[in-house]
């Protein structure tokens, strides 16, 4: 590597469960962060790792993940870069692999595959469809010795939002205060490691934040403050008024709907239809407040 790792890249190297988000904030280092993770453990006969990007566009950008790696690798001992298969292989058979997920159906490239290590750059660019179906593509010989490991790194923003918000980020409980750390379905948390522009000592600071000082409110909370509750207000009311909880609801002074957005296009393979969603949703005869009881998505 050409430098040693920040404070939140070392943080994000030394973690030892299965799943781990790095980023927020444009600037933070996240290419160099997965990548890293993905070279801890090439020391390791048959040692194999995956690098995705969106699309090969994305992947093969001046200066993105794959471009890093072969400026790193360069004339490095023991290694060879194969341009037709995007790999790095070591003397040892450890193999580090780059690719892209533009279309649903890409995800089965990778079907009967066997990666130790599996990274996402910009991970709200992808379907969680997509993260599901690769994430089984991790595993392990029992005499192994690394563990197996999913890496993402991100901004937020972007069509996956919401499912990676969901999974990774810590929310605070506003009824009782209490921070509530993702887990899977085995209890292990899924940790988020929070990075900002001045987290990232390599970059001209100055002149970058120049540059986001242009973006609209929404962007740039987004991509400097690395904010991952703001959202855009929509066509009809602002999201963000909706703060307040009602606990002593008096249920006969409101007048009730219930309405079903039913989103009825059929799954197709390669399609993600959206959830069906429905709302009870009642208003006060007597002060005209509108109140949301209950949302159901499936």
């Amino acid at each position: 590597m050409p430098h040693k790792p920040e404070v939140p890249q070392a943080v994000f190297l030394s973690l030892g469960n299965r799943e781990a988000l790095y980023g927020g904030a444009a600037g933070g280092g996240k290419s160099d962060a997965l990548l890293m993770a993905a070279l801890q453990h090439v020391h390791i006969p048959n040692y194999s790792a995956l690098l995705l990007r969106r699309t090969y566009k994305d992947l093969s950008l001046p200066d993105a993940v794959m471009d890093r790696a072969r400026r790193w690798l360069a004339g490095a001992e023991g290694v060879q870069w194969n341009g037709e298969r995007r790999e790095f292989r070591w003397a040892n058979g450890a193999t580090l692999v780059f690719g892209h997920l533009e279309n649903e159906n890409d995800k089965y490239r990778y079907q009967g595959a066997a990666f130790q290590y599996i990274g996402f750059d910009e991970l709200t660019q992808f379907t969680e469809s997509q993260y599901m179906f690769v994430t089984s593509r991790l595993r392990r010989l029992k005499s192994f010795a690394a563990t197996p490991r999913m890496r993402a790194a991100s901004n937020p923003g972007g069509l996956g939002h919401d499912w990676v918000y969901n999974r990774f980020i810590p929310k605070v409980d506003e009824r009782t205060g209490k921070l509530i750390i993702p887990r899977d379905k085995t209890g292990e948390a899924r940790l988020f490691v929070p990075a900002k522009l001045t987290d990232n000592p390599h970059l001209d600071q100055d002149e970058y934040m120049r540059t986001l000082n242009e973006l609209d409110d929404v962007m740039r909370a987004q991509l400097v403050d690395g904010s991952w509750t703001i959202v855009p207000s929509g066509d009809f009311f602002n999201p963000e008024s909706l703060t307040k909880y009602v606990d002593d609801l008096d249920w006969d002074e409101y007048r009730w709907v219930r309405y079903w957005d039913l989103a009825a296009t059929e799954a197709k393979m390669g399609k993600d239809p959206d959830y069906t969603a429905g709302a009870l949703v009642g208003r006060s005869v007597k002060t005209g407040l509108t109140v949301i009881a209950d949302m159901q998505r499936v």
